[in-house]
């Protein structure tokens, strides 16, 4: 059995090796860039790069995207050296998806025609166009262009919005010659789906004018897609170049109260013009009729004069 003094200086150096190796798995562990900055690791991987020396330069660049506090021109770069490679080692879905990635940073994004060969420019482009067409929203709408009178006119959009992009749809309506557009909300159809991202969206123009003795009117329009922010993602004419049709007043059938009598026509209007002009002649009689009689001699102040 070993003595206290010798149990102490035991206990220590077991104790010693628990710690040592228990931190082991740490020390152990990478860093990722063995503590180097995105930057450093991006410097690296351009002159291995220059030197053609791709695989190395990609495995840089990998440890390069993994590292924390990396800006945005450096994760645009980095994206871009790597599609570089794929494109060299004929790897182009790696590439593709590389520089898709780039694009997701910075959608408008363009490549220097001065500095970039023209086959990786083109498929960079290529690219480019494509994502392009995927981030769009579609719309297609068949214009309306001619409607009988009525309560309502329907409008229909169909959209494709693959990113889903689109958070509402709004029609755009006035009367030729107004100044302004008034603005109704469009809904989503249930009966609608064609393929991913497709919608019909059905709107209403409805009619809020007072019309008189018109046998037409001329209805101009637009549609506007917008985000969640209020923007345009995607439309079908403009308030400067708007859908116009044409509403037969002579046919259909017209909300009620929208015609008015006009004002010449109304009962009302003749009846109170005939009062006044009744009373207008009945006053000239009266002071046409006192102008002509003679004045009564007066009663008052008066004396006769004779000289002889």
């Amino acid at each position: 059995m070993l003595s206290q003094s010798v149990r102490q200086p035991v206990l220590c150096v077991f104790l010693a090796a628990v710690v040592l190796w228990t931190g082991l798995p740490a020390l152990a562990q990478p860093v990722p860039g063995g503590g180097k900055s995105g930057t450093d690791l991006l410097q690296e991987a351009k002159i291995l790069y220059d030197n053609l020396q791709y695989k190395e330069a990609l495995d840089k660049l990998k440890e390069a995207i993994r590292t924390k506090g990396n800006s945005r021109a450096n994760v645009t770069e980095i994206y871009k050296l790597m599609g570089f490679i794929y494109i060299i080692q004929n790897q182009k879905t790696n590439a593709r998806r590389a520089f898709e990635l780039l694009l997701k940073i910075d959608p408008n994004f363009e490549m220097n025609p001065l500095l970039t060969s023209p086959k990786m420019l083109d498929f960079f482009n290529e690219v480019k166009n494509e994502q392009k067409k995927k981030d769009r929203v579609i719309m297609q709408h068949t214009p309306v262009t001619e409607s009988p009178g009525a309560a309502r006119v329907e409008v229909k959009a169909y959209v494709v919005d693959l990113q889903k992009k689109l958070k509402g749809m709004k029609l755009y309506f006035r009367k030729r010659g107004d100044p302004n557009f008034a603005e109704a909300e469009m809904a989503a159809s249930r009966d609608v789906a064609k393929g991913a991202g497709s919608m019909t969206f059905v709107g209403a123009i409805p009619f809020v004018w007072e019309i008189y003795e018109e046998t037409e009117l001329f209805i101009d329009y637009y549609i506007a897609g917008l985000d969640d922010r209020g923007n345009w993602v995607a439309n079908a004419g403009s308030p400067k170049e708007p859908f116009t049709f044409r509403m037969n007043l002579m046919t259909g059938e017209l909300p009620e109260g929208a015609r008015k009598t006009p004002l010449v026509k109304s009962w009302w209007f003749w009846t109170l013009i005939g009062a006044a002009v009744a009373g207008l002649g009945v006053g000239l009689y009266f002071g046409i009729d006192a102008a002509l009689q003679e004045p009564p001699p007066p009663t008052t102040g008066q004396a006769v004069l004779v000289f002889q």
